[in-house]
């Protein structure tokens, strides 16, 4: 009989000392997390796909969707989070306390379950995070979509009005340095 590793005594100990009950659990809530991002995701899409089009309805409605997914999202965030604290409350329980104060990380936690939770644990936080970040990269683009938009439309109301200076639309108490020529049209016309 071989002598075993502290991480495989962390991990028998630590696995007992966690209910697979708490595991499913958290999976689940990962799982409707990930849920929660995809519509997030498909509503960024068709919001990115709006701006494109210029429909201000569908861009307003793709807007009130994301509202709703957001509340759901910082819902299944705080039961992830309320989760963790009860999972981390019960390895501590059992000998197993932080020492730094943080919360316990989901790569943390995987080291005291078994292999096969581990696997699934780690896939499971993997898919949230790869579709976490599509939604990043579809939300910078779609802000970068709607400041070329803004820009457009401060343009043009430089050329009805021939005002370059301060902008109806944009950040209050900025001045850009115009870009393009002072307008050419009377605002009396």
């Amino acid at each position: 009989m071989g002598q075993e590793t502290r991480d495989q005594v962390r991990t028998r100990v630590g696995a007992g000392a966690l209910s697979p009950n708490l595991i499913e659990r958290l999976l689940s809530i990962l799982s409707a997390e990930t849920d929660a991002v995809t519509a997030l995701l498909a509503a960024a899409e068709s919001k990115q796909q709006a701006l494109l089009d210029d429909d201000l309805s569908a861009i307003e409605e793709a807007a009130a969707r994301e509202a709703d997914l957001l509340q759901e999202l910082t819902a299944w965030e705080a039961k992830r989070l309320g989760h963790m604290a009860g999972i981390e409350k019960e390895l501590a329980g059992a000998g197993f306390a932080k020492e730094d104060g943080a919360s316990l990380t989901l790569q943390e936690l995987v080291g005291f379950l078994p292999e096969d939770d581990r696997l699934r644990l780690l896939d499971q936080g993997n898919k949230l995070r790869e579709v976490t970040l599509r939604l990043q990269e579809i939300n910078l683009l779609n802000a970068s979509l709607l400041r070329h938009s803004l820009t457009l439309t401060n343009y043009c109301l430089s050329l009805l009005t021939g005002d370059t200076g301060q902008t109806t639309y944009g950040e209050p108490g900025k001045k850009d340095r115009p870009t393009y020529q002072q307008g050419r049209l009377d605002a009396r016309a």
